[in-house]
């Protein structure tokens, strides 16, 4: 996912220079003057485009408001629009900083949904191989979203900040009248904003092509309006005004002695494109005009994590700005007129909220939705509140986008939840790859596919496939139906593993086990919450253990036959299957091997294990356990468990130790270098651990005394195909690198 989000939020950032500006601003029309403005000339502020460069906007801001220079219109186009919105809601320079502060720029461009938020369906879905990309499926093709970054979470942090002025369709009665331009992307004609959804407004003249989906407006769909007017000059001109102060963050085309690259080349390539409409509104600012361009030298549009640094830059831009500013400052007592008049348009009448509907358009029932749903008829409209509804119904993992919207007047209004299917939500497919070398002795390789239909047949069960194919072979398939809090799982199985054999302390190099084991069964049991799940069932197959120096490892060759009963309860709150920080996960099972239909076994085993993340800042311990037994009629069978590999005896070739009981314990500790980015993240550890276990062939003989001891050292990071480890593990005499790829934890 990381890779193809990278890829394409690359090319969409530098398709951000513009292709082309109208020179004027159709549909435009002048804005009745709502501040007293005798005495000095009505103002306009344009705020151009350059995503985080438009931190240096509140910069300019701060700047403006020191010299009392009062602005009557606002019009802004991508990061521009977003800070222009909220200073003309009302807001004060040091109140859209607070805003900036106030949120995680690390977080807000991701949806992937946090693990603790994940039905626990899901969370065994993430504990496999796969990888969380998913590619739908519709009509037997494969679909793709329309944007990769999604932009639900930073569409409800828009709606949120914005939720008073809902009720408000007109942008000329905002507390400063404003507009927002964004694309046409059919036409590539700009779009001036002055009516609708201020939220959906806002959004449409940030949404990055290909990064995040076009906002459906009006019948159109909208993109970034710096592709078309990313220095809305004439669009603020329009709206009848004497003088313009510009704030430009856009990047200008380099000398030649500065394009060394080709990626310069690209980079100058798309700049050219959109050059002579940004110069043609730029050659527009004359007279009393001020323009005022910020040092963006060394930011970029992804440096949300640079807020202080950017914002200081524009203020002092502004503060360079020097006599042009000056002559447009009023006195303190037009100053004190303009704050009064502002303060008296910034606060809307509440909104109540008089009837609420659910639009949903996902395979989804709507009773799934309805009880995520705590507003109710007469209630007070609550941003905050309504956004956190809206993140619970997204958190069902259905949807594209997930917000609400207010229609009616007063005494009628309604509150819409509009709950869009994600395109392929049904259908869907996942891969994963594993990789695993201790550069000489092993090398395992698998490939893993996963295929899920949350609608098989229109019956609301959902089928799912799994396979991993490689230096093992597993196939399962099941079909699970939930009855409320409770659920049905039939399901079938095959394996294949083989590993390598340690007796009696030495290792038989060229001794490889093969085991191949098949069935069916089915499952039933109920879910707590998202947190936990009692599961029951049984199992009918069979088990065929094999070598390649005819070792006597089971009492018959061949097919011996298996059927079981089962009985485990798993909780699972882990903030990732990877690199967990947070939560735990715990784990009992009791398989008793009964002997019928001609079953070879009588056996039972019982297997307890569990993780628990301790973190500390940047720092995580991981302490892990786990404790297999097996009783009964255990003569004839190859054993249960296996250690062996990086992290599980960590030095030992990986399944090297096979046996009917096993003790795991272990420590791993791990660091993460620097802290995250907000758009392209790539975390990388530093760590080690320290453990101890051992397998026997019967429980009498398990002694903490006989416990083989082993450690490791390890760098690894969370890449776009999966976690990559390089490691050095060793346990007594034997000494291993590692290069894996893919979960170990």
């Amino acid at each position: 996912m990381f890779a193809i989000r990278t890829a394409a939020v690359l090319l969409a950032l530098f398709a951000l220079a513009p292709a082309r500006a109208a020179d004027l601003a159709p549909g435009v029309t002048p804005v009745a003057p709502v501040f007293t403005t005798a005495g000095r000339p009505r103002i306009g502020l344009v705020l151009g485009g350059g995503g985080a460069k438009g931190f240096a906007h509140i910069g300019v801001l701060k700047e403006l408001e020191r010299r009392h220079i009062p602005v009557d219109v606002i019009a802004g186009t991508s990061m521009g629009a977003v800070v222009g919105s909220v200073y003309a809601t009302g807001a004060d320079a040091a109140g859209v900083e607070r805003i900036a502060r106030g949120i995680d720029w690390t977080t807000v461009f991701n949806d992937s949904l946090k693990r603790r938020d994940l039905s626990f369906r899901r969370k065994l879905e993430d504990r496999q191989v796969l990888l969380d990309y998913r590619i739908g499926i519709e009509n037997g093709k494969p679909v793709l979203p329309r944007g990769v970054l999604g932009g639900q979470k930073l569409y409800a942090t828009v709606q949120a900040l914005l939720a008073p002025w809902a009720a408000t369709d007109d942008f000329d009665r905002l507390a400063i009248p404003y507009r927002a331009v964004a694309t046409d992307i059919a036409s590539g004609e700009p779009v001036v904003m002055a009516k609708g959804s201020l939220t959906s407004a806002v959004f449409a003249s940030m949404s990055i092509p290909a990064a995040f989906a076009p906002v459906e407006r009006d019948g159109r769909l909208l993109v970034d309006g710096s592709l078309s007017n990313n220095l809305p000059v004439d669009v603020a001109r329009a709206m009848g005004v004497d003088v313009v102060i510009v704030v430009d963050v856009g990047d200008q085309p380099k000398k030649a002695e500065r394009i060394n690259s080709a990626v310069d080349v690209f980079a100058q390539m798309q700049l050219l494109l959109g050059w002579e409409a940004i110069k043609r509104q730029r050659d527009s600012i004359k007279g009393r005009d001020v323009l005022i361009e910020p040092d963006i030298t060394g930011l970029s549009v992804t440096a949300f994590d640079k807020l202080e640094l950017t914002m200081a830059r524009g203020e002092a831009a502004a503060q360079a700005a020097g006599d042009k500013l000056v002559a447009l400052s009023v006195s303190d007592a037009q100053w004190a007129l303009y704050l009064r008049e502002r303060a008296g348009r910034s606060h809307p009448a509440p909104i109540r909220i008089d009837r609420i509907t659910v639009a949903n358009t996902s395979t989804l029932p709507q009773r799934a939705l309805e009880p995520l749903i705590t507003t109710k008829s007469g209630d007070l409209l609550d941003g905050p509140a309504l956004q956190r509804q809206v993140a619970d119904i997204y958190a069902l993992d259905s949807f594209d986008r997930v917000q609400y919207t207010l229609s009616g007047d007063p005494g009628d209004r309604l509150l819409t939840f509009e709950a869009k299917g994600a395109r392929g939500s049904q259908r869907y497919g996942q891969f994963g790859l594993l990789l695993g070398s201790d550069f000489g002795r092993n090398a395992d390789f698998a490939l893993a596919f996963g295929f899920t239909d949350r609608d098989f047949l229109g019956t609301g069960a959902e089928w799912r496939g799994y396979a991993r194919v490689g230096s093992d072979v597993l196939l399962d398939v099941n079909l699970y139906k939930p009855f409320g809090g409770f659920f049905v799982e039939p399901t079938a199985f095959y394996r294949r593993y083989s590993s390598l054999l340690i007796q009696n302390g030495s290792t038989v190099a060229t001794n490889q086990l093969q085991v191949i084991s098949a069935g069916t069964g089915i499952d039933g049991g109920m879910v707590f919450g998202n947190w936990g799940e009692l599961r029951a069932g049984v199992r009918l197959g069979g088990v065929n253990p094999a070598d390649g120096n005819n070792l006597v490892i089971a009492k018959d060759s061949g097919w011996n036959t298996d059927a079981d009963w089962r009985i485990g309860f798993t909780y699972d709150t882990l903030d990732s299957p990877t690199f967990p920080t947070r939560g735990g996960f715990g784990q009992i099972r009791y398989i008793d091997h009964i002997g019928l239909a001609g079953s070879e076994f009588t056996r039972n085993e019982l297997l307890m294990q569990g993780s628990l993340p301790i973190t500390r800042g940047r720092n995580t311990l991981v302490l892990s356990g786990r404790l297999g037994i097996t009783s009964g009629s255990i003569d004839n069978f190859v054993g249960t468990y296996q250690l062996g590999g990086f992290l599980n005896l960590s030095g030992l070739p990986r399944n090297g130790l096979l046996g009917q009981q096993v003790l795991l314990l272990r420590a791993a500790g791990f660091r993460r270098l620097g802290g995250p980015s907000p758009i392209f993240d790539l975390p990388v550890y530093i760590g080690a651990s320290l453990e101890a276990g051992n397998v026997w062939d019967n429980k009498d003989d398990i002694s903490l005394g006989a416990l083989r001891t082993s450690a490791s050292v390890f760098v690894a990071s969370d890449t776009p195909i999966g976690p990559l480890w390089l490691a050095y593990g060793r346990s007594g005499g034997n000494g291993s690198i590692y290069l894996v790829l893919g979960r170990v934890f």
